[in-house]
């Protein structure tokens, strides 16, 4: 259950870095679209903020967060896929979304974790 754990929270951090990354580059200049820069951050910190309530809530065993958590490894998957096409593909991003997604997913959903979430009162 820790490495579950410690996968979302490692997911959580990357997020923070990304968004610190796209503050920076805001700052500095040097993007071509203000308005897209802008909502790409606020996108970027809100998935940061999501991934750390998730993280926090299952360290502290709170049922809630265990259905989130399944889904942030279905996004990071489905992110992780896209990152294999297209004019920006970047495979080292895929296979490293995809590992721990699929890592995350197997350990989040087996194990008696699932049944240990679904036992658990809030």
């Amino acid at each position: 259950m820790l490495i579950a754990i410690a996968i979302v929270a490692m997911q959580a951090l990357v997020l923070w870095a990304l968004g610190v990354q796209a503050i920076l580059a805001f700052v500095a200049g040097s993007v071509t679209s203000t308005t897209s820069s802008l909502f790409l951050i606020g996108l970027i910190l809100g998935a940061a903020i999501f991934a750390t309530n998730v993280g926090v809530g299952l360290w502290k065993l709170r049922r809630w967060a265990h259905t989130p958590a399944l889904m942030l490894q279905l996004l990071g998957a489905a992110i992780g896929t896209a990152s294999f096409s297209g004019e920006f593909a970047e495979p080292l991003i895929g296979v490293s979304l995809l590992a721990s997604s699929a890592l995350g997913f197997v350990l989040l959903f087996g194990g008696g974790i699932r049944s240990l979430f679904h036992s658990a009162t809030d």
